[in-house]
């Protein structure tokens, strides 16, 4: 009898202290809650989707399933049980049953195995859930493809489909509680579209610009159409190579475009040069 006591006495040392800065009822209510405000933010982002164009006449929307974990939905289980039974005459099955939760609670937050799937499943909204996008007509609405990857795609699809998906992903984890769109909103992308095709590319920079993020591009120069739609100002990178030394350099659109011109003009030349073309200055 005195070692049943002894070890009620340290269930309830260490059930009470945690309980009492963290309610069990709440734990429960913050991960359902949680999981609300995930699909909450992902309307959000949807409804921007649905006025930017995924492929001709149609837009995509994204959706989350909640996966059916074992040893997630025996935890829920065991919490509900103990929190109905909150106000029972039954002390010792009470501690029991805290003990058991306490106990998958403690091996959770535990720094050797916080991080694993198992962990991470119970006490993360996100990774209880799948996330998927619907491309729909834009006029009917009608389903025509659930992706769930980019595979079994076209290059064009795979290109439009991860780099809508980059967005909404960076829109999701940029946008602060209660609010509907980012806060903080510069992004860097090194030479994401460096081999997209520009239809493509121009696409989901639409895709960014709607979702209110700000788009610094680091591109090759041969991509700079690219930005034309997308960039109020240049910065260019030079590199003497004899020298060994580089430099950037602030330019225009119109010096750019006498750039290229001349560029266009030399290449020119030298074709018509290696066709024994002699071209008048015009």
């Amino acid at each position: 009898m005195g070692l049943c006591l002894s070890v009620k006495t340290n269930i309830v040392r260490k059930c009470f202290p945690l309980l009492s800065k963290i309610p069990l009822a709440r734990i429960h209510q913050r991960l359902e809650s949680e999981q609300e405000d995930i699909v909450d933010r992902i309307e959000t982002i949807n409804r921007v989707l649905a006025r930017t164009e995924f492929r001709p006449g149609s837009h995509l929307k994204l959706g989350s399933k909640v996966e059916q974990y074992p040893h997630v939905q025996d935890f829920n289980r065991q919490v509900r049980t103990v929190l109905s039974q909150a106000t029972s005459d039954d002390h010792e099955a009470r501690f029991e049953r805290l003990q058991s939760v306490i106990q998958i609670l403690e091996k959770a937050i535990n720094t050797a195995t916080s991080n694993t799937l198992e962990s991470l499943r119970l006490l993360d909204p996100r990774y209880q859930m799948s996330f998927y996008a619907e491309e729909r007509d834009a006029v009917t609405q009608e389903v025509r493809d659930v992706l769930a990857s980019s595979s079994g795609k076209s290059g064009g699809e795979k290109e439009s489909f991860a780099g809508t998906i980059v967005a909404a992903s960076l829109a999701y984890v940029l946008t602060p509680d209660g609010y509907d769109k980012p806060v903080y909103c510069t992004v860097f992308l090194d030479e994401a579209f460096s081999n997209t095709a520009e239809a493509v590319s121009r696409r989901v920079l639409r895709v960014f610009k709607e979702l209110h993020i700000h788009v610094n591009l680091i591109t090759p120069y041969k991509n700079l159409n690219l930005a034309r739609e997308s960039a109020r100002s240049l910065l260019i990178a030079e590199r003497d190579q004899k020298n060994h030394e580089s430099r950037l350099c602030e330019v225009t659109w119109e010096e750019i475009d006498e750039r290229l011109e001349q560029q266009r003009q030399q290449k020119l030349g030298i074709e018509a040069r290696a066709l024994g073309v002699e071209l008048e200055n015009g």
